[in-house]
């Protein structure tokens, strides 16, 4: 998929219709919306549409309820990040204790973050594979 970058724009002239020869200013349409069409909204809705897969082979033992630094960048709180150990799908926990999940996300929500903490009820291993599928393309600070 190619990325275009969109660019705000001004305005040049205001809206008119020409009847008979003659201009004639129109009052433009008013909209509402907690979105807004600017630049911004659409280069960060083209950035989602991206899907990454990356591979962290895991070099060394880690402790129960350790962070793990990833090798790319997710969305806290967005349902951007699936984690997979060795295969197998890991699932995002509600608490450290790991009652119903893996792991948990490391960030305030909507933060930008390359860390998650496993939960107290297990470890890696040395040579352990995780891959990380993110929906997305997310930066140190957002763009």
């Amino acid at each position: 998929m190619e990325i275009v970058k969109f660019e705000d724009g001004q305005l040049i002239r205001a809206a008119y219709v020409r009847i008979d020869h003659v201009e004639h200013e129109v009052t433009p349409s008013e909209y509402s919306g907690n979105t807004p069409l600017s630049s911004y909204n659409l280069n960060r809705m083209q950035r989602n549409l991206l899907t990454y897969k990356v591979k962290q082979k895991i070099t060394t033992k880690s402790t129960a309820g350790a962070e793990i630094e990833l090798p790319c960048y997710y969305k806290v709180g967005q349902d951007v990040l699936d984690v997979f150990l060795n295969g197998e799908k890991l699932l995002l926990s509600s608490s450290e204790e790991g009652n119903d999940g893996h792991y948990q996300e490391v960030g305030e929500l909507d933060s930008i973050s390359k860390k998650i903490q496993i939960t107290m009820d297990w470890n890696l291993e040395s040579g352990d594979m995780l891959e990380l599928v993110v929906r997305g393309k997310y930066y140190d600070t957002e763009m």
